[in-house]
């Protein structure tokens, strides 16, 4: 390079200057070009995404559409479709519809989860379109009135006694009165067909509101029809007559008390003798304990000399209680049944903080098998002046955070319902110091109360939120109403 001296000063040429500055023009054009072409891949791919994610949601939209339109299908009608064997004839996926939804192609399918005893069954709608396939999937169960964890069917004002605490959905064909009673807490859903009454602080007392003048809910026969509980009963042999005194539950077996006829010819009952037996029988699970309040027929629970008699036993109250594990059984009795002593699931005994409510939800929770569901086609009798508190290691301690708890407990485990009513009955006792706990529901067809809180200083009325996912065997149906979709089991995924 050739330099021009001049006194101190050394002079660069113009033209160098000029290569220097083009030489990072051109450095700069190709780093713009670069990012440009990235920008544009950028925007090539984020268009893909969205392209693709319009097309999931509208294959998503066509599948939930599909299982819309099938769903009634899974309606239960008395005689008819008692279950969803018909439907469902195999365990894998079953073929229910195929169908075109806005011109895409949707196949609808369901298998069974569940039984004759409680249908229960996945379903799922296959949306496919441009060789792209979206499903969407949920659990459906039958509708079933054992959702209430409380019921009252009577047209009377049904009163609400000092520290009624209630876990799960209440409803009253009645009005409702608080009688501005201390420490009322409702928190689920409460519904009345008449009005609230004498709420002394109702944010307290309805932590998710209320509602009120609601058309009457009624319980159908339907619902508690005895046909199909009755041959379950047959079926697995556990079906039994009037001479029936109690059944007691112990674990996963139940003792039978019965009379049992030793003499007497001719339907003579001054001649005939009697004495009281049992017999110990496995719970028959997913199946049904039943009792006829007819006579025995020829042959049955008679002495061998008797062959050709019947036994003319016919009690018309059945005692029922104990514990129950691991099985899931439904009692239906036709007459009277009364409850002379409290009736536990065994998980909860042996676990009793699961009846705090934060802790009603968890997997331990849910997780537990044993479910009991006791129907009285005429009235369910709590003799609470006979029931003895639980014992130490059972009950519901005082926590922090968790308080106001008595030391003398007592369960109402499963859900029970009187066709005519289901309330407190015989002496009331003393009412000092004592609480109840009731995990499933008492659903009073027409009574307005319970009559338990002369009884029991506080009562806790909870739902068992399994019975948003199972119910106790044939028990409290739903007939008429559409399957209901089980609430969290929701899923979507490409096939």
């Amino acid at each position: 390079m050739t330099t021009v001296r001049s006194g101190d000063t050394i002079i660069t040429p113009r033209r160098n200057r000029r290569g220097s500055i083009l030489g990072m023009s051109m450095l700069f054009f190709v780093m713009v070009t670069v990012a440009g072409m990235a920008i544009l891949s950028m925007s090539t791919i984020h268009r893909i995404k969205m392209v693709r994610s319009g097309m999931d949601v509208r294959l998503m939209i066509a599948a939930e559409a599909g299982l819309e339109t099938v769903r009634g299908r899974f309606t239960l009608v008395a005689g008819v479709q008692d279950d969803w064997s018909a439907l469902l004839p195999t365990t894998g996926w079953n073929h229910i519809e195929s169908m075109t939804v806005n011109g895409i192609n949707v196949q609808v399918q369901a298998r069974p989860i569940g039984g004759a005893s409680v249908p229960i069954a996945r379903i799922r709608g296959i949306a496919t379109v441009h060789n792209r396939t979206r499903v969407v999937e949920y659990t459906i169960r039958m509708a079933s009135f054992a959702d209430y964890a409380l019921y009252f069917g009577a047209t009377n004002t049904v009163g609400i006694g000092p520290y009624f605490k209630m876990v799960g959905t209440f409803y009253s064909r009645g009005s409702i009165n608080l009688q501005n009673g201390a420490g009322i807490e409702f928190f689920g859903d409460v519904t009345t067909s008449g009005t609230i009454v004498a709420a002394p602080d109702p944010v307290y007392n309805f932590k998710k509101g209320y509602v009120d003048n609601h058309p009457i809910i009624q319980i159908p026969p339907t619902a508690y029809g005895m046909a199909p509980m009755l041959a379950a009963a047959q079926a697995s042999s556990t079906l039994f007559y009037g001479n029936t005194l109690a059944i007691t539950l112990v674990e996963d077996k139940f003792i039978r008390s019965y009379r049992y006829r030793l003499t007497g010819s001719g339907g003579n009952y001054v001649q005939t003798q009697y004495e009281i037996r049992t017999e110990v029988l496995d719970i028959p699970d997913e199946s049904v304990i039943y009792i006829m309040s007819q006579k025995a027929p020829y042959g049955v629970d008679v002495h061998p000399s008797a062959l050709n008699q019947y036994n003319h036993a016919q009690e018309g109250v059945l005692e029922l209680s104990g514990v129950l594990d691991y099985a899931r059984v439904t009692v239906a009795c036709e007459h009277v049944i009364n409850i002379p002593k409290s009736i536990s699931y065994r998980s909860l005994l042996n676990n009793p903080d699961l009846r705090r409510m934060p802790n009603k939800k968890t997997d331990q929770a849910l997780a537990f098998r044993e479910m009991l569901g006791v129907l009285s086609n005429s009235e369910i009798g709590f003799i609470t002046n006979l029931w003895t508190p639980l014992p130490s290691g059972q009950i519901v301690t005082n926590i922090t955070g968790d308080t106001g708890h008595h030391d003398n407990q007592f369960t109402l485990d499963g859900v029970f319902m009187g066709v005519n009513k289901a309330q407190q009955s015989g002496g009331v006792g003393s009412s000092t110091n004592r609480e109840l706990w009731v995990t499933g529901g008492i659903i009073n067809g027409n009574a307005p109360t319970t009559a338990l809180a002369a009884v029991f200083d506080r009562r806790n009325y909870d739902t068992d939120y399994r019975l948003q996912m199972t119910l106790p065997p044939y028990f409290l149906r739903a007939y008429g109403t559409t399957a209901v979709q089980v609430t969290g089991s929701w899923r979507t995924y490409e096939l």
